[in-house]
């Protein structure tokens, strides 16, 4: 067994918030595939990134268990998919947050012991008493109530359990805007044993052994991907019986490389039921899904992962001198990099703050015709100090077309101003009294059918939707998050203007675990694929392994490897 330092301790106010808690580039990019690009890295040369996408646990009534879910736990349902033997139920956290929830519920007769699985789900909530009141009130038992704990800094932190006597631990988190799943623990025989087949072998990271004296001891591992709830390895020490094998539980597990991941869990003498494969079944569209099983019989579904997010937000400008001022003093953000590409140059940017995504300036140099000043989306930017930064952009040689102001309960009391940069694209200020200086928060593209791109960048590339909202008399708009860097929005106006939503001067730098797949699944979406991914010989991206692709509407997608699926070192 790898060494590892061990801390063994009590609950310690590090180690439960870590327990219970749950941005670039460019290239050219031509019309034609580079048949003679260089190919990308072999797959045994990067990471296989991969993260928990979803814990799922049997349950002996499907109505009853999702009444305790829904109401009593703040989740909602988003998928019901039918299997051969079973009905999965998938939900999601009310803040949206976390790996999801599955319940099972088994249709071939076969009896299943759904109350003695000895692992347990723990969910933060803003409000840990009420939280606990509701889920009593929806059918759930609560066998410690939430309460300030001495030991660990004065957290809250409470137990349950659900209808088929999962073990529900409740904390209390000033972070969550209500409740999300943070963590699944799964019971296993043999602690180390585990720890090693999930480290080791599946390539989770080990943030913490912990002993909780008279109950259990407990690895605590976390994904390098972000957005996934932490996987908890649980041995019970309290003498009471427990049933380690064979539990009506099942760990959803992305991967970068689903079929790299299944060699290596047949290496490690384990068993793997189904290699990765596109799927039969009708429910799940032919997506890629094998099974294994770790030594106590937990089934291990595993998935393609394509999880990215906005690395990077570009838009062409007439003259690059002047826009990068404009840049710099203006909204405060700092050059970090120079691109000279075929038909331009590329100026990267990073916000003050240091968070979000980077802003890339295009400066054209083919001689082409391109119309700077028609782009229909916008640049959302935080400031603390929203008034101020309003009069920067104006000395900086922006407009200001509405000053920032609290605009009201509707909005949550935001204050939110709105100004022009010098080639007239709409500047968006909130007011953010958390940021230390000021930030790029949200990009956004005009799209022609807004229901069509949410389709597209959501529900296709795995965007999450945080929210819809109609601005009256001017737009409607989908603002989605993805796994790092600042937002993606999607707008389409409906003030009667016109808008030229097709081949903007605009590019999206999108960062994923597998550029392959997200470009395949582009192309299976029938949107176009420019270039399929191939190591760029471009300065400044020289190795980067590099893909193009455009939505719709023309916009250009940059598609590149995010960083958690980078070349492994060589030793």
């Amino acid at each position: 067994m790898k060494s590892v330092t061990r801390r063994r301790s009590g609950l310690s106010l590090g180690l439960l918030a870590l327990l219970l808690s749950g941005c670039l580039s460019s290239g050219g990019g031509s019309d034609s595939n580079n048949e003679t690009a260089p190919p990308p890295p072999a797959a045994d040369q990067r990471e296989n990134s991969l993260y928990l996408r979803a814990a799922a646990v049997g349950v002996a009534d499907l109505d009853a268990a999702l009444k305790i879910y829904t109401e009593g736990l703040g989740m909602r349902e988003v998928e019901r998919v039918t299997r051969d033997d079973r009905i999965e139920v998938a939900l999601e956290s009310a803040d949206k947050r976390g790996s999801y929830v599955v319940l099972m519920s088994y249709t071939d007769g076969v009896g299943r012991n759904t109350q003695q699985s000895p692992g347990k789900l723990v969910f933060y909530a803003k409000d840990p008493a009420a939280f606990a009141t509701r889920f009593a009130l929806a059918g759930g038992r609560i066998t410690v109530p939430p309460a300030p704990q001495a030991s660990v800094g004065g957290i809250v932190v409470g137990f349950g359990r659900d209808q088929d006597n999962n073990l529900i631990e409740i904390t209390g988190s000033d972070d969550a805007k209500d409740s999300y799943f943070s963590a699944f623990g799964i019971g296993v025989s043999d602690l180390d044993t585990a720890r090693d087949f999930y480290v080791d072998t599946l390539g989770f990271e080990e943030s913490q052994f912990l002993q909780i004296p008279g109950q259990y001891d407990e690895y605590i591992l976390t994904s390098p991907v972000p957005g996934g709830s932490a996987l908890v390895l649980m041995h019970w020490t309290n003498a009471t019986p427990r049933n380690y094998t064979d539990n009506p539980v099942k760990l959803e597990l992305a991967a970068a490389q689903p079929e790299r991941l299944s060699d290596a869990i047949t290496a490690s003498g384990q068993t793997v039921t189904q290699e990765p494969a596109p799927s039969a079944e009708a429910d799940l569209n032919k997506a890629l899904v094998g099974y294994a099983s770790d030594a106590d019989g937990t089934l291990l579904e595993i998935r393609q992962s394509i999880r990215a997010y906005l690395s990077g937000a570009a838009i062409g400008v007439s003259n690059l001198d002047t826009a990068l001022a404009f840049y710099t003093e203006g909204l405060g953000m700092r050059e970090v990099e120079r691109r000279t590409r075929d038909n331009r140059e590329e100026v990267v940017l990073e916000s003050a703050d240091g968070r979000g995504s980077q802003v890339i300036l295009m400066g054209f140099t083919d001689g082409a015709t391109r119309n700077y000043r028609q782009n229909p989306g916008k640049l959302v930017f935080y400031a603390k100090d929203p008034t101020t930064f309003a009069q920067d952009i104006r000395d900086a040689g922006g407009v200001i077309l509405v000053e920032p102001v609290d605009q009201g309960p509707a909005l949550g009391n935001a204050v939110v101003g709105f100004g022009r940069d010098v080639d007239n694209n709409l500047i968006e200020i909130v007011g953010d009294a958390a940021a230390t200086e000021s930030y790029f928060g949200a990009f956004g593209i005009g799209v022609s059918d807004l229901a069509a791109a949410k389709a597209f960048y959501a529900d296709t590339l795995g965007f999450k939707v945080s929210l819809f909202l109609p601005i009256p008399g001017q737009y409607n708009e989908y603002i989605l998050q993805g796994y790092g860097g600042s937002a993606l929005v999607l707008m389409n106006w409906t003030n009667g203007s016109v808008r030229n939503y097709t081949d903007n001067p605009v590019k999206l730098e999108i960062a994923t675990a597998s550029p392959e797949a997200f470009i395949d699944t582009i192309d299976d979406a029938g949107e176009r694929v420019v270039q399929t991914p191939a190591v760029s010989e471009d300065a400044g991206r020289e190795d980067e392994l590099v893909g193009f692709a455009k939505d719709a509407d023309g916009t250009l997608l940059e598609v590149l490897l995010a960083p958690w699926g980078q070349t492994i070192p060589v030793p």
